[in-house]
């Protein structure tokens, strides 16, 4: 969910970098008529609040279907579903299910994951790079933020930290948990155990995940 309001001052910010993402801070400064220690300051609030939710490369339409044949139909079949969307759905499935819809859940979750794998692998066969990109593909599908630590890239062992999730449900932990699984599947060939060790750290909503090959 969004937090907070934005005022005049944010949407002239922003509208500047719809143009150019890229764009440095003294550049939106120049424009918007303040300093560029109020533009960070005001895109840092943004960020924080979900209302920058991230930034994106836009290739042309050469390159894209020359090299990333694939991303051209992603992208136009592509559903973007708001948060309070899944939030309601994963009640339904726990409210239809009982405690079989947990796992159903967490099925759902594997299914994506493997299909994320399975788009990734087309463009690169390196684990810390595939790695490295589907921490970006899953940040901006809008489930969080995800990073790893402690990677053995070649065997797969690793611990994922999740935070900065918008959903209000706690079923979503499933979602996710099946999101990494099936990821990892994918590409290492083989199942995955994640495992949540933690829940909540300094307050934020973290999940710290192991995972493990069975």
């Amino acid at each position: 969910m969004v937090k907070g309001n934005i005022d005049d001052l944010d949407l002239e910010i922003l509208k500047f970098l719809q143009k150019n993402a890229r764009a440095q801070c003294n550049e939106i400064a120049k424009s918007v008529g303040v300093s560029d220690r109020t533009v960070a300051r005001r895109i840092k609030r943004m960020e924080s609040n979900g209302i920058i939710r991230g930034y994106r490369v836009e290739l042309c339409e050469e390159i894209a279907e020359r090299f990333f044949p694939s991303t051209k139909g992603l992208t136009s079949s592509s559903i973007v579903m708001p948060v309070e969307c899944w939030d309601n759905i994963l009640n339904v499935i726990v409210g239809t299910f009982g405690v079989g819809g947990v796992l159903i859940v967490f099925n759902i979750g594997l299914s994506i994951g493997r299909t994320y794998g399975d788009i990734l692998k087309r463009f690169s066969d390196e684990k810390e790079s595939l790695i490295s990109s589907f921490c970006n593909l899953f940040r901006s599908s809008g489930w969080g933020e995800i990073s790893f630590s402690k990677m053995d890239y070649e065997a797969g062992y690793g611990v994922a930290t999740v935070s900065r999730v918008h959903f209000k449900n706690n079923l979503s932990e499933n979602l996710i948990k099946g999101i990494i699984a099936g990821y990892f599947e994918r590409v290492y060939n083989r199942k995955f155990n994640v495992k949540r060790s933690e829940n909540v750290i300094n307050g934020v909503r973290t999940f710290i995940i192991e995972a493990g090959g069975k």
